[in-house]
């Protein structure tokens, strides 16, 4: 593997609102789209009536077609609305979007919370009272399932009800389910009480974050088991403004709700087509799809060079990034002095390139434009000679050119990537010849992603992991979910006092400036801990046919997922 050197070698619910309460979402693939340094200003993230992003000329709006997008990372197979941790990924969380509608939501041009008429089931944002600690959502009268019956204040209890068993392993039970004290939801209200007082974001984010569950379709089947109840494997009645036509392994496609509630949207269908690193943007280049989600950095000036396609790029208040993970629960790597050792025989200079220099190093726990991230913390610079240090202060020996353990056992490790990260792989192969130089035998192993997941999130059998995730909302507390002891994303096994007990004080501090404090000291105890190694921030880009119109980047972390439902004002102009 050729690896260009730098020239300076020494030195985050789904039917709820969906971001920020639930933690980190795991990547798939390249960048989910973060969002733009300038913002239209426009209602709903629209541009100017007859303007493109780019300002130039468009074709009116016009109702039906499809809009057709290749993606990688592998289709869902599972469509569960309080996904396991496992199932908690991009195409999941894609599919929901469609499907799923919640109380209120982020407003990503204003960076804040909203009850928007075009997407949101509260009439306005909540009450707030009993000392900040009681939240009361009055629902709208007009919303409804997709089987045309009312979605009451019923289907928002049952959801709970589900959700708050610990036995039904949500995802986002440790940082939603365990912070409310009750769960109320009678005529047209909603009403959620916190144990204790949250900061205002938090507080939104969680009272927010139970959204309905067909109680007529869902009672009596069984919660997890895809063989009992199959609304896990193709839901029949949704709330939002599309449902599953088709849910296959080669595509999945969702058509127009008939009985959708909020804003019409323009497109008849969105079709997502399951693709390879080498064809997602291929099919994009022959006009097989409209749309290409993410694709691999080296295919970039390929795409810009595209005549029918444009590529939007952005950088925003949100993003994703790139981490390498470790097992703490391996004897190996519990030692700090040698995951530091590893760490610092690593360049994060070097790893850009296999991002094709879209991609900027990171080092603390959040991207580098969220306004929580400290950068000021320890950086692990590129320093071989002091690994090897720090492999014999841990009293690791090297026999020749193997590296020995106390017990005089050769070093083994192995790092996991997704097949659908060209660029990890290419990571994971770089820091294989890097620990090589350490005496280490590395095994790099490429798996499905679903696999990968499962193996490393749900089962915790693995050394090293090549990870990504997106940092989703607007709160920082959206670390907890992979730094608290109990943290549902804690795939490392980490467990620090100091910080669970920083991470309950920085959720309840009302005070901005004190938080921005306690989280710039919780991010400097983990990054010296280093369960896991920050390593790239990345750049945000996706690419469309020029022929689909109204899509505007705002400020939020996903063209999809994180830009005010703007999918509704999508629209083919050819």
């Amino acid at each position: 593997m050729s690896v260009r050197r730098s020239s300076s070698l020494g030195r985050r619910a789904v039917l709820g609102i969906g971001t920020g309460a639930l933690g980190v979402v795991a990547g798939a693939c390249g960048p989910t789209q973060s969002a733009p340094g300038s913002a239209t200003g426009q209602p709903g993230g629209q541009s100017p009536p007859g303007q493109t992003q780019q300002g130039q000329q468009s074709s009116p709006a016009r109702k039906g077609g499809s809009l057709r997008a290749s993606t990688l990372g592998g289709l869902s197979k599972v469509f569960h609305p309080y996904p396991e941790s496992q199932n908690l990924t991009t195409p999941h969380s894609d599919a929901w979007t469609l499907m799923g509608a919640g109380l209120i939501s982020i407003d990503w041009d204003k960076l804040d919370y909203v009850a928007d008429p075009r997407r949101d089931m509260a009439r306005e944002l909540p009450r707030i009272s009993n000392g900040n600690r009681t939240y009361t959502y009055t629902l709208r009268d007009d919303i409804k399932w997709s089987d045309g019956r009312p979605v009451t204040a019923a289907d928002f209890q049952f959801a709970w009800e589900q959700a708050r068993k610990p036995e039904n392993n949500w995802v986002g039970f440790s940082s939603v389910v365990a912070r409310i004290e009750s769960f109320n939801a009678s005529e047209k209200t909603v009403e959620v009480t916190l144990k204790e007082s949250l900061a205002r974001l938090l507080g939104l984010s969680i009272s927010g974050s139970i959204g309905p569950v067909p109680k007529h379709i869902w009672e009596g089947k069984p919660w997890l088991d895809p063989q009992g109840n199959p609304e896990l494997l193709k839901p029949t009645v949704v709330a939002g403004p599309y449902l599953p036509k088709e849910l296959g392994a080669e595509r999945h496609i969702f058509g127009r709700n008939p009985n959708w509630w909020g804003k019409e949207a323009n497109l008849d269908e969105v079709v997502f087509v399951n693709a390879s690193a080498q064809t997602v943007l291929e099919l994009l280049k022959t006009k097989q799809v409209e749309w290409t989600p993410s694709f691999p950095p080296a295919q970039y000036r390929e795409a810009k060079q595209i005549p029918h396609v444009t590529v939007y790029e952005w950088t925003g208040a949100v993003g994703s990034y790139r981490v390498m993970q470790f097992n703490l629960q391996r004897p190996v790597l519990a030692d700090k002095k040698v995951r530091e050792a590893l760490v610092r025989a690593i360049n994060r200079a070097d790893l850009v390139q296999f991002e094709d220099d879209m991609a900027e190093p990171q080092f603390g726990l959040y991207p580098n434009n969220f306004r929580f991230a400290n950068p000021n913390v320890e950086k692990y610079n590129y320093d071989l000679n002091k690994s090897k240090q720090l492999l014999a202060d841990a009293g690791f020996k090297l026999d020749g050119a193997v590296l020995k353990d106390k017990g005089g056992q050769p070093v083994k490790l192995e790092i996991l990537w997704p097949t659908t990260s060209q660029p990890r792989g290419k990571m994971a192969t770089y820091a294989q010849q890097q620990w090589k130089q350490l005496g280490i035998d590395v095994t790099v192993t490429g798996m499905e992603f679903n696999a990968m997941v499962d193996k490393y999130s749900r089962q915790k059998d693995f050394d090293v992991v090549m990870g990504a995730f997106s940092q989703p909302g607007l709160d920082p507390d959206t670390i907890k979910s992979q730094f608290a002891t109990t943290g549902s994303q804690n795939a490392s096994s980490y467990s620090n006092p100091r910080v669970d007990e920083l991470l309950e004080r920085g959720a309840a501090e009302l005070d901005d400036s004190r938080r921005k404090q306690i989280y710039d000291e919780i991010q400097k105890i983990v990054v010296d801990d280093l369960p896991q190694y920050s390593m790239l921030t990345l750049k945000s880009f996706t690419a469309f046919d020029k022929k689909v119109g109204g899509v505007v980047p705002l400020k939020g972390g996903d063209i999809l997922r994180s830009n005010n439902l703007q999918v509704l004002d999508w629209h083919i102009t050819g």
